[in-house]
Parts: C-alpha cells; sequence; structure tokens
C-alpha cells in the first residue's frame, strides 16, 4: 500500500497530475462565439464550462460575463468535445437558454457573476458521446476518502496557451492544482474563494483569460486497498470568473463558491 508521502509525491509529478486534469476534464468544455459569414464560422475564445446535469435537464455552469458580453451576442456557441481530433460543434444561440443570477448593473471584483445554459436536448446525443455532465446535486460534496489528501483544481482554457485565425482555434484545456487552504469566505449574499497564483514561474501564463467560467473542483486522493492504486474522489466547489491584476510576481482568481452554484440552480 503507499502511503500519504508517496501520494504527496506522486502529486508533485506531472503524469498524475495530467491524469486527474484529464479525467477531470470530461466534464469541462471550452465555449466559442461563432460568428457567421460568407467565409465560414468566425471563432472567438469566450471562456470554459462545466457540464451539469439537473432534475434531468443539462446545463453549462460558466461565468454570467461570458455569456452576456460574447456568446449571447453570437450566432452560434461553439464548445470543444475531444482532444487532438480537429472538430467543430456550434449549438444555435436562439435555443439556448440562460438561467440563474440576475445580471447586476455592473460586474467587478464580486460578481456576481454565474449562470447556467440549459443545452437544448436535440444537442445531447452528441456532447454525451464525448463528455460527462456532472451531477449538482454532488455540488460542492466528495465521497468519504478515509486517509487521504486533498487539493484544489481550476479547470480552463487559458487564451495564451491556444493558436487562433478567424476561422480556426486550437485550444488547451489545463488545469491548475492550488492551495487547498485558501477558505471560502462570504460577501453579501454570495461565496467565494481566492487562489493566488505565481505570474513568475516557468510557464505559467500571464493572463488567464478564456478561464473564466472554469470549475473549481476538490480533489481528495487516496490509496485504494487492496490493489495499492491511487484514487480519487471529486465534487465541484467553485466556478472561476475574475483575475486581479499582477503585484510582486503574484494574482489572485476569484472563484464564486458552492453556495453561490445553489443559488444559480434553477428551482424546476
Amino acid at each position: 500500500m503507499c502511503s500519504l508521502d508517496e501520494i504527496e509525491t506522486a502529486l508533485r509529478g506531472e503524469e498524475l497530475q495530467l491524469t486527474i486534469i484529464r479525467d477531470i476534464g470530461r466534464y469541462t468544455v471550452a465555449l466559442f462565439a461563432g460568428f457567421d459569414s460568407k467565409e465560414g464560422s468566425k471563432l472567438k475564445l469566450a471562456g470554459t464550462g462545466t457540464l451539469l446535469t439537473i432534475g434531468g435537464s443539462h446545463y453549462i455552469l460558466t461565468a454570467s460575463h461570458v455569456w452576456e458580453e460574447v456568446l449571447k451576442c453570437a450566432d452560434k456557441v461553439g464548445i470543444t468535445l475531444t482532444e487532438d481530433i480537429d472538430h467543430s460543434f456550434f449549438m444555435s444561440v436562439k435555443a439556448i437558454v440562460p438561467c440563474g443570477l440576475p445580471k447586476p448593473a455592473s460586474w467587478n471584483e464580486w460578481g456576481p457573476d454565474i449562470t447556467l445554459l440549459r443545452v437544448p436536448s436535440e444537442y445531447l446525443g452528441s456532447i454525451k458521446a464525448h463528455k460527462d455532465f456532472y451531477s449538482a446535486t454532488a455540488t460542492g460534496k466528495t465521497k468519504p476518502a478515509g486517509s487521504h489528501i486533498e487539493a484544489r483544481l481550476l479547470m480552463g482554457t487559458p487564451a495564451v496557451f491556444g493558436v487562433f485565425t478567424e476561422n480556426h482555434a486550437q485550444v488547451e484545456i489545463s488545469g491548475l492544482f492550488s492551495d487547498v487552504d485558501a477558505p471560502c469566505v462570504a460577501h453579501g449574499d454570495f461565496d467565494y474563494f481566492d487562489l493566488t497564483v505565481d505570474a513568475s514561474s516557468p510557464g505559467s501564463p500571464q493572463s488567464y483569460g478564456g478561464v473564466s467560467g472554469g470549475g473549481l473542483w476538490k480533489v481528495l486522493i487516496r490509496c485504494e486497498c487492496p490493489t495499492g492504486n491511487i484514487e480519487w474522489d471529486q465534487g465541484l466547489e467553485g466556478v472561476a470568473f475574475h483575475q486581479s491584476a499582477i503585484e510582486n510576481g503574484r494574482r489572485t482568481i476569484r472563484c464564486h463558491g458552492p453556495k453561490s452554484i445553489a443559488a444559480a440552480i434553477p428551482s424546476t
């Protein structure tokens, strides 16, 4: 059986991190605005979303500004379905129903900035062939794991890692492991996590544009008996929506917490 020290060592390595990112990536999509033109669909990266199922309906959870400022103005919403395969998958904007928290008069570092986009039933078969929808009843929860270590993982699509033309985009859905000790704090009617990232470390993006709407996950990593294999459980805890300016080589990424997600979920 592996020890907790061995799990911590493995988590610092690229192999386990990438495996967990790929696993949680089955719920994660990059979001594109598609604009019809004579030359084909012109694309603009809007942000990131998490696929959720709630009471038999299916949604994309994202930041409100991703919808209101980019996707809503487009002809089509594009989402990524597979890795390493050139493909396109679009849904008509007119067929998508946004729901959740009302749009504030102006957005600031406190939002509220969270929404759910209901996925029309005619698109579900194609999405489910490649992706999974996370059950919202498990939001903010994880299964009991006995002896384990905890980590937080922010999923997103940093624009700086992508390659873009007017009609084609190559993007990377990536994951950022962060300090699990960051507290969930309340401000007014909503809750938040603040993740501090080192913007000066090699490979760290100078901007997290494109990560807006990405899911923040709590991951419980354990050693499975009797095989000794490293396994994990995950629970959706938050949604990224704001990044601070870089100060002393560091920046803060703010995420809404589970109370805010619950407030955005439709009652029916």
